[in-house]
């Protein structure tokens, strides 16, 4: 008996075989048979609800990804109560829905705190509080692969509708940089969320180094799988900000300022959103007063800073080294699209740089090499 029709005996294709082909007959190895186009064209599957609107429907998985410390557990729970009260997230209309919070992290009385604090930030009386469950697990989680059982047993029958997981590294299963292992954890928040009904929403860190470069798929940590998997994709990075503009714009000093991109399946790609993070809220940034600062740790965001106008021998080629630098630790190489891109320049100008540091960098076939017998490499 070969690993399928184990699986078959044992009931797990019938259970996990998607309700659209409930009342087809099944082949002898467990599997509906391909269906033709015209046997849908006019009737129609629904559709799902969207939960956030424009951005992930009832049932979907969404993840939320940033660096470490910036502020996702404070998004997510500005999300739950969005979503219990049937108000707006940033802007994005929510679906009244009834939310269970696994919190994996934050110390419980310290979590219950966090609530009632977005709450009244937001001056928003809280209506439908009752709509969040709490499921406090910082320091008794376990594999996702254990506890996804738990949790299903747990939810069924509550009417939730929407599950909140904060943050997945406390439960990952594997190794977060393998496709093969990855593809098989998060194959979990399928299951999890077929047996509920609920959209899945996770939380994520980056990976390490600059990350302003990169697109928003590509600065999760671990393998690409993290990124690709979800139905939604609303990535968390930091922009570079003065004091005069914390000040021009009535900020306190503390306060930080992000931009949140997206990479969405069912939906297009919403506009770059950029805010304010005050603690403990986040703030659209109506004023669009963000929309031209760089991320945090990008070069060009350094020369902004320091008002620095790269007209200087010197200054150039500190920008080109940063540059070349930063690519080669994100990305692996460095080529003359790249820097184009990068900072802002034509490629006639990178050329006429190559050509200024020539006796420290040379190109070839559109990439560029550093000399290595070079002082400082």
């Amino acid at each position: 008996m070969n690993k399928l029709d184990d699986l078959n005996q044992n009931g797990w294709l019938e259970s996990n075989v998607d309700d659209r082909f409930k009342d087809e007959v099944l082949d002898s190895d467990g599997l509906p048979e391909p269906i033709s186009v015209d046997t849908f064209l006019n009737n129609l599957p629904k559709l799902p609800p969207e939960l956030i609107e424009g951005v992930v429907r009832v049932g979907h998985k969404m993840m939320i990804s940033g660096a470490s410390k910036s502020g996702k557990s404070f998004l997510l729970m500005q999300l739950a109560i969005a979503l219990s009260e049937g108000t707006k997230w940033l802007g994005f209309q929510c679906r009244k829905s009834k939310v269970l919070y696994v919190n994996l992290e934050i110390d419980r009385a310290s979590f219950i705190h966090r609530f009632t604090e977005i709450y009244e930030a937001l001056k928003l009386k809280p209506k439908h509080s009752h709509d969040i469950s709490i499921w406090n697990l910082r320091g008794i989680a376990m594999p996702l692969d254990k506890l996804a059982p738990i949790l299903i047993r747990r939810v069924a029958s509550r009417g939730y509708d929407a599950i909140i997981i904060d943050p997945i590294y406390k439960v990952i299963t594997g190794d977060e940089n393998s496709a093969s292992d990855m593809g098989i954890f998060t194959n979990l928040f399928d299951m999890i969320s077929k047996e509920t009904g609920c959209t899945i929403i996770f939380s994520h860190h980056h990976s390490k180094g600059p990350q302003g470069f990169k697109k928003a798929m590509d600065r999760a940590s671990g393998s690409g799988v993290f990124a690709r998997d979800p139905d939604a994709l609303v990535d968390l990075i930091e922009l570079s900000i003065t004091e005069d503009l914390r000040s021009n714009n009535n900020r306190n000093k503390t306060c930080t300022a992000w931009r949140m991109e997206s990479s969405l399946r069912e939906f297009n790609n919403f506009k770059p959103l950029n805010f304010w993070f005050e603690y403990p809220i986040h703030k659209v940034d109506e004023q669009n007063t963000l929309d031209k600062k760089y991320a945090a740790g990008d070069t060009r965001a350094n020369l902004e800073k320091s008002s620095k106008r790269s007209q200087t021998p010197e200054d150039r080629k500190e920008v080109f080294d940063k540059a070349f630098k930063t690519l080669l630790d994100t990305v692996g190489n460095c080529t003359i699209e790249d820097l184009i891109k990068y900072l802002n320049l034509s490629e006639r100008t990178i050329r006429q740089r190559l050509s200024e540091f020539n006796d420290e960098y040379i190109s070839s076939k559109g990439n560029i090499f550093r000399l290595k017998n070079k002082k400082n490499l």
